[in-house]
């Protein structure tokens, strides 16, 4: 049906620092001219390709631990990503805990499920470390929460051209 062309063709690194403490901070504070690209945005996104897809964050103690290292509270990669969820008014993209992810030596992570394939899959966007294991590694900055929510929102736009082309 679909093709696995959002495997990492592309790679962004993050160099964002991370130091607020408080989940209210670790989300996208977008100023006037975002919240416009963002709206247009929104109309582009199919929600029934985005309803077909799960994002799993890693509740592992590990991850839990090296979250706290980085002076992360316990849930803010769960509302930095549900924030951004909800700015793009993507409802049916559910956002769930999951057990360790096997990367516990890079953690946090972040996973992302299509109900097409079994287990993670790979998205563009994901750094050369991330393929193989096909988890988002490392999540402790804004920046690193927006490159996740990039490589979903870009996969939500790859699958629903290919689908177009289909049609």
């Amino acid at each position: 049906m679909y093709s696995l062309y959002f495997i990492a063709t592309l790679f962004v690194t993050s160099a964002d620092a991370f130091t607020c403490t408080s989940s209210r901070h670790f989300s996208s504070r977008l100023n006037s001219h975002e919240r416009d690209n963002s709206e247009t945005l929104q109309s582009a996104l199919d929600p029934n390709i985005a309803k077909q897809f799960k994002v799993k964050i890693c509740s592992s103690t590990s991850c839990e631990k090296r979250s706290k290292s980085f002076g992360l509270e316990e849930y803010a990669l769960f509302s930095g990503i549900f924030e951004r969820k909800n700015e793009q008014n993507l409802p049916m993209i559910e956002i769930d805990e999951a057990p360790c992810m096997g990367c516990c030596k890079f953690g946090p992570c972040i996973g992302v499920e299509h109900e097409d394939y079994e287990g993670y899959v790979g998205l563009e966007g994901m750094e050369p470390n991330e393929i193989t294991p096909r988890i988002f590694q490392n999540i402790v900055s804004e920046g690193d929460l927006d490159r996740v929510w990039d490589s979903i929102e870009n996969a939500i736009k790859v699958m629903a051209e290919q689908e177009e082309e289909e049609e």
